[in-house]
């Protein structure tokens, strides 16, 4: 007899939370508010629907939703204490501002008002385009959707089916990034104007679209050991884990014709590390070891994908990019990253416990940002001296403007809740250690890019971020569980 169907509670949060991570790739990074706010709604109803009291007929009859067992679990599931305690803190934040944006004939700045001194602080300030009710929907979206997820999904097909979601929308908008490229698109989508040249698929900025399509090369990652164990199980040589390798490939493509530093980099790490252990476990796969034809084909593919790089990326642009590493290695003190990030340091040296404020760098960077000329100005006359002035609306290291903005206080809420999954994955992954691995080796990537960018700074990369590790600790929870039982 077959176990019972999927209760429909859990197939609208599936949906829901599936059209919602799907959305991250399609949202235009979510700087516009209409993308912002969808993506909070769309939080919200999978939280919503995964835990209001339904009629009974929606919670199935496998037993796993009753009403109020759902809700029961979201209150044992820490990582909702610690976003929760999170978000409670960036309200306070901006409930009791201690400076205000001011404006004037000369344009604006910040001035000092009274708030309680004890309690986190803010600064006053516009939604739009930045303050931090704006963080908070953009963070509140990213939990809301988290929560939704964590306790609504009770079966392995449902979580394979999201990360496949995830997946097939992130691999989507890479091939239509390629497509923007040759055909020489001067627009996002070839209808929505960027002031950045730079763009790439659906992000104006370059940078957070190799972050993003990084994130979907960790979700092959997982997906693909898990369909392979499965297959190895059951003897068979082919499955879906063949396509998630080929969608490895051709997503590095699309980083690699992207020209983004960072990128390259990180995401070149993380496709090493999932060649390397995809070829190990080869290694000890009988059902692989014994179908020539298949090994032939994985190695046509890499073939086939080296040929594709070396024809289509323009490595000359690649080493221009990167320029003289030596170079680079003896003036990163020199660096308007770098001393973007010292300044940024300075920042929240001033305030290291409790931060300025959600959503404060723009308007307090300048306080500190006047100490380094060289990213004070725009450039130094050779009889005027330094002219112009550049504005900064994040640090280009997102490590450090975090601790900046939310202090070591709002910082720790956000080391546990990441700290819960790293937890998750090292005691909760029977079965399968490969998709863990390359979670934890995706994690460190996606910590290197933000020590060297703002990606994170972007709701669509954060969002795409946390739903990964949810649904993927979800999917190897789900399975220890039944390997659990079977003991």
């Amino acid at each position: 007899m077959g176990s019972p169907s999927v209760a429909p509670r859990e197939w609208a949060v599936v949906v829901v939370g599936g059209l919602t991570l799907a959305f991250s790739a399609w949202g235009l990074a979510g700087v516009q508010l209409w993308s912002l706010h969808t993506l909070l709604a769309g939080g919200l109803l999978t939280c919503l629907l995964s835990i209001v009291p339904l009629p009974a007929k929606w919670n199935g009859s496998d037993g796993e939703h009753a009403n109020g067992k759902n809700f029961k679990r979201l209150l044992r599931f820490p990582f909702f204490w610690f976003s929760l305690a999170f978000l409670i803190y960036i309200l306070i934040q901006g409930l009791n501002p201690s400076w205000a944006q001011v404006y004037g004939d000369k344009g604006w700045w910040v001035e000092k008002i009274d708030a309680i001194g004890w309690l986190p602080a803010g600064v006053k300030a516009s939604y739009d385009p930045m303050n931090a009710f704006r963080v908070l929907a953009s963070f509140g979206a990213t939990f809301t959707l988290v929560w939704g997820l964590w306790v609504g999904v009770r079966r392995r097909s449902s979580a394979i089916a999201l990360l496949w979601t995830l997946v097939i929308s992130g691999v989507g908008m890479a091939i239509v990034a390629i497509i923007q490229k040759f055909t020489g698109a001067d627009a996002v989508l070839w209808t929505v104007g960027s002031s950045n040249p730079n763009f790439w698929g659906t992000f104006f900025y370059r940078n957070e679209a190799v972050a993003y399509l990084n994130i979907i090369i960790f979700a092959c990652a997982v997906l693909y050991f898990y369909h392979f164990n499965q297959a190895e199980r059951r003897g068979q040589s082919g499955g879906p884990h063949l396509l998630l390798f080929m969608f490895v490939v051709l997503l590095f493509v699309s980083i690699g014709l992207a020209l983004s530093r960072g990128g390259i980099l990180f995401g070149g790490v993380m496709t090493a590390c999932f060649f390397l252990a995809a070829a190990a476990r080869w290694l000890f796969s009988n059902s692989v070891r014994n179908s020539i034809l298949l090994t032939l084909l994985m190695g046509g593919v890499l073939i086939g994908a080296g040929s594709l790089m070396f024809q289509y990326v323009d490595l000359d642009d690649i080493e221009k990019r990167f320029g003289n590493i030596e170079k680079t290695i003896q003036d990163a003190d020199k660096d308007a990253r770098a001393l973007s990030t010292q300044a940024t340091w300075d920042m929240a040296q001033a305030d290291v416990w409790l931060g300025w404020g959600a959503g404060s760098f723009r308007y307090i960077f300048p306080k500190y940002q006047k100490n380094y000329p060289e990213i004070f100005y725009q450039r130094h006359h050779p009889r005027r001296g330094w002219i112009g002035r550049k504005f900064y609306h994040y640090a280009h290291n997102d490590v450090v403007q975090f601790l900046a903005e939310y202090g070591i206080v709002g910082c720790s809420f956000l080391l546990l809740a990441f700290g819960y999954w790293i937890w998750c994955l090292l005691f909760r992954a029977s079965g399968n250690v490969m998709s863990a691995l390359m979670l934890m080796v995706g994690l460190a990537m996606a910590l290197g890019h933000a020590f060297v960018d703002f990606v994170y700074q972007s709701p669509m990369c954060w969002l795409a971020l946390n739903g990964l590790l949810c649904v993927s600790v979800k999917l190897l929870s789900l399975h220890h569980e039944r390997i659990k039982g079977r003991a």
